[in-house]
């Protein structure tokens, strides 16, 4: 391969990784997790819907799990920038540890991070989301914080029951999410078809 050519694939892997991934964390940013969820999101809704349509359900599920880190301002604050920097490294890290590599890991914006789950049993969500629960509590913080720090999450969850969209899904997730940090947080909220959450 020509040298001009073989630079112009670095740059262009240089670009997507600018355009798709949160240069912070290094797992997908908003938009890359959009694109790549909505690929897989299409995907398992059309298996869904051949599969109830026959009166049976998919071996296999796609979830959704909504990451908000607890009192993160307060980290900022009391910290400073660049500890709430190193926390939020530490998620990425721990994020994609908990996942495998058919799992979707983005960071949709400040402390919250998405998981799209697929190709597993829904009862395996829960316990990855638990898993990634019990990590972040026992995560250890930089040794630079000069008071001790301690970092917990709340965590919805949401599996698609027919959603009309990607969207959706995640905003039941989200939902799930809030009903946890008004359960005191550091907790996984599981929402449910009915609309309301357990857990």
């Amino acid at each position: 391969m020509a040298p001009a050519l073989k630079q112009l694939e670095r740059e262009l892997r240089h670009l997507r990784k600018l355009v798709y991934f949160d240069d912070l964390t290094g797992v997908f940013n908003r938009r890359g997790f959009k694109e790549e969820a909505e690929k897989v999101f299409e995907g398992f809704a059309g298996l869904w819907h051949r599969t109830t349509s026959k009166g049976k359900e998919p071996d296999v599920a796609f979830s959704i799990i909504f990451i908000d880190a607890d009192n993160f301002k307060r980290i900022n604050d009391v910290y400073g920038h660049d500890i709430g920097d190193e926390v939020l490294k530490k998620f990425g890290k721990l994020l994609q540890k908990n996942t495998r590599k058919s799992d979707i890991v983005g960071r949709w914006g400040g402390e919250e991070f998405v998981i799209a789950l697929f190709g597993a049993p829904f009862e395996d969500a829960p316990l990855v989301a638990e898993r990634i629960r019990d990590d972040i509590e026992n995560m250890k913080i930089p040794k630079r914080a000069k008071r001790k720090l301690r970092v917990t999450a709340s965590i919805g969850l949401a599996r698609f029951g027919g959603e009309q969209s990607l969207t959706e899904l995640i905003h039941h997730a989200d939902q799930a999410m809030y009903k946890a940090k008004k359960r005191g947080k550091n907790r996984v909220v599981i929402h449910n078809a009915a609309g309301t959450q357990n857990g």
